[in-house]
């Protein structure tokens, strides 16, 4: 018997890149999208209503109005092997793709025009099903977390033109990734080469920082989404101990070379964000009970000259292109 209600272990996630923005593009007979693994899904529209009251009519509230529609959310999504491909060519743009026996290496670059995607969310356990699709997607900013333990997840903030509902797929029969996460055992963290030593935890965010373009239109929908300053901030918790390479940076105020990254065992496979030029504040040691101190070095990247990037994202897997 079909389901009634919704629950979340019902839904998929459908995702490809269109050529027009806005413009979804068709399924029509199927491997046109790609089916995506994700942990939840914030993105849909939202009509927020708004209050103008007028005078001479009395102490009780009066009717509100109905103000701008607007489509926007965040996914969580894992950071995988193969699917977190998909969301940094939304991110950064097409990936430069090299092959070697049949390891293929896709170098995304900061700082490039980016595609817009279609996404749909389908409640697929209902009956009639229910599908919710969203054109003229853009994905604003990408953000993780590195501990030693715990899963591997990456917020992603999105902005789309406008949202429809139908009771079929845009795709029925989508490809999809085989699923292989990066372990948070098998992060490092690299200062100018080297692993930073007493590292507990970090945190990367980059971002596009878009601007929906609000033009006044009869349909509710946005003109696109341009694109601002690429901008890419994080953290580092570090133990307090002898003298280091980022208290030295720190005091010499000048910039050094960040990486983030995940590898999987015995393989070639692996994730890295590098960063080439990257500020390091001086924060308080503060000391707060008799454990281990700790201090947070809240950092800033910056286009480097020489480099030519912001940010540059390597993943490399057995995927032949994205």
């Amino acid at each position: 018997m079909a389901k009634i209600r919704a629950s979340g272990a019902d839904t998929q996630l459908l995702g490809a890149f269109e050529t027009t923005y806005g413009t979804a593009p068709s399924g029509a007979g199927g491997g046109v999208y790609r089916k995506l693994s994700f942990k939840s899904h914030a993105l849909g529209s939202e009509q927020p209503l708004g209050t103008d009251p007028l005078l001479g009519m009395g102490r009780d509230a009066q009717d509100p109005y109905y103000d701008a529609i607007s489509v926007s959310g965040d996914i969580v999504a894992p950071v995988d092997l193969r699917g977190i491909g998909f969301w940094l060519r939304g991110l950064f743009g097409a990936p430069v793709t090299t092959e070697a026996e049949g390891v293929y290496t896709h170098v995304f670059t900061s700082g490039g025009a980016l595609p817009s995607l279609a996404l749909q969310v389908g409640h697929m356990q209902l009956s009639p099903q229910v599908h919710f699709a969203h054109a003229g997607v853009k994905l604003g900013s990408l953000a993780f977390q590195m501990a030693r333990t715990g899963a591997v997840n990456a917020t992603i903030a999105t902005i789309a033109q406008g949202e429809t509902s139908a009771a079929t797929a845009l795709d029925a029969a989508p490809l999809e990734f085989a699923l292989t996460r990066f372990s948070a055992g098998r992060g490092t963290i690299k200062l100018d080469g080297s692993q930073v030593a007493a590292v507990t935890g970090g945190n990367l965010t980059y971002s596009n920082n878009l601007e929906g373009v609000e033009t006044i239109r009869d349909d509710g929908k946005i003109d696109g989404v341009d694109e601002g300053e690429a901008t890419a901030t994080g953290g580092l918790t570090v133990r307090f101990g002898p003298d280091s390479p980022i208290r030295a940076a720190v005091a010499a105020q000048s910039p050094v070379a960040l990486e983030y990254a995940y590898s999987i065992p015995d393989t070639d496979y692996l994730l890295k964000f590098e960063l080439p030029r990257v500020y390091l504040p001086k924060p308080k040691t503060e000391i707060s009970g008799p454990g281990g101190i700790e201090a947070t070095y809240n950092w800033q990247a910056a286009r480097d000259p020489v480099a030519g990037y912001l940010l540059r994202a390597t993943l490399v897997n057995d995927v032949d292109g994205y």
